[in-house]
């Protein structure tokens, strides 16, 4: 099987991330994949994995050129499925992947935001140049289904992110040496970019309410860097609060902390979170999506983690009971870890992937022409 995935973002994200190593397992398995992205920029860090990648990029809804560009690139490569992981180019992205003849098209949605409900030519757009949708947490297929009217229950599957243990590079306690943190001092933190939809003042304004023997480490690097470290010296944490820079050691970063940390207004199933899940740290997260399904409790009554509310003091209140209690905390991660190997696999993962990339596509009973042709005149878009 021939994958040609294309991806229109203009950073490499968790979300960038999690393509790239879907088309890592896919490779493993013997497939030919490919990777097409806005620029050049993106394309390098794809091939920094070994996933081969070029530059096709497709603007907004009304570059219409884009799509007939695209649709040339791929009669070219002959693909036997298009994956696209960008939401906001379903549009011109399916139509070029029809008017190429493609056998099958697959979207991967990835934030629980993105749904049909944000236009009516996305409503056109997976009724009419998608095959299949592919949600990456349960809490986000039905109002998926729900923004899209019409569209067959059984093209919105479910596959959550797959995910192996992050492994460390130095020895236990490296990162906490680097950053001046005393060995035995709680820490919580995260990996994750720097940008506002991420949220981070509050884990500043969460260590501001905890003692003073409490520390805080971000891993990542983006816009709000500067913002963050104001705000922690206004908040006076600025020599609690350590920003860490862009790592590629994750798992001697997730070494360092005693606590994992989503505090998102909005996500998919957060794929830092599982890593940290699988690396044996109990989770502490707001209520995005995936949280309550990758967070519930065992049947024993154990749990990897605790969601708390948007309110202000529920998210310092949770790390506070969890941080003084290393029993506690021993437990939690345990049972993360084993919630991470039970149902976020990554070999399960790839399976279901294949299986559905692989499957037999619906007919198509619109010419590409005529598809082409309606989106020019801007029917139902």
């Amino acid at each position: 099987m021939y994958v040609v995935a294309h991806n229109g973002s203009a950073i490499f994200g968790g979300g960038e991330l999690a393509v790239v190593r879907l088309l890592q397992g896919l490779q493993g398995r013997g497939h030919r994949v490919l990777l097409l992205c806005r620029d050049a920029i993106v394309a390098g860090r794809v091939e920094d994995f070994g996933v081969p990648a070029g530059v096709q990029r497709v603007g907004g809804d009304l570059a219409l050129p884009d799509a007939f560009r695209l649709a040339g690139r791929l009669r070219h490569e002959r693909p036997d499925v298009v994956l696209l992981t960008t939401f906001k180019k379903v549009l011109l992205a399916g139509l070029g992947a029809r008017i190429a003849g493609v056998p099958r098209v697959v979207q991967r949605i990835g934030l629980e935001s993105d749904t049909p409900a944000r236009g009516r030519r996305y409503r056109w757009a997976y009724r009419n140049l998608v095959d299949d949708v592919v949600v990456n947490a349960r809490s986000m297929r039905a109002p998926f289904l729900a923004a899209a009217p019409g569209l067959d229950p059984a093209r919105v599957s479910v596959i959550p992110q797959g995910v192996v243990e992050p492994r460390r590079r130095c020895e236990p306690g490296a990162l906490r040496r680097e950053l001046g943190i005393p060995a035995g001092a709680p820490v919580f933190g995260a990996v994750a970019r720097l940008a506002r939809q991420k949220r981070l003042d509050r884990l500043i304004a969460a260590l501001s309410h905890l003692p003073n023997e409490v520390h805080c480490v971000v891993a990542g690097a983006g816009e709000e860097e500067d913002a963050l470290r104001a705000l922690a010296a206004r908040s006076g944490v600025a020599d609690r609060f350590h920003l860490a820079g862009h790592r590629d050691d994750v798992g001697d970063v997730l070494d360092a902390l005693d606590a994992y940390v989503v505090c998102s207004d909005r996500e998919g199933m957060c794929n830092a979170m599982l890593e940290a899940m699988a690396f044996g740290l109990p989770v502490v997260s707001t209520p995005v999506s995936g949280a309550e399904e990758a967070l519930r409790p065992f049947i024993d009554g154990t749990r990897p983690g605790r969601v708390v509310g948007f309110g202000e003091g529920e998210l310092p209140a949770a790390l506070r009971d969890l941080l003084a209690d290393v029993d506690v905390r021993r437990a939690m991660g345990d049972a993360a870890r084993r919630r991470a190997e039970a149902s976020f696999g990554f070999d399960a993962m790839v399976l279901r992937w294949e299986a559905l990339l692989g499957g037999t596509a619906p007919a198509w009973d619109r010419p590409a022409r005529r598809v082409a042709a309606d989106a020019m005149a801007g029917i139902g878009v």
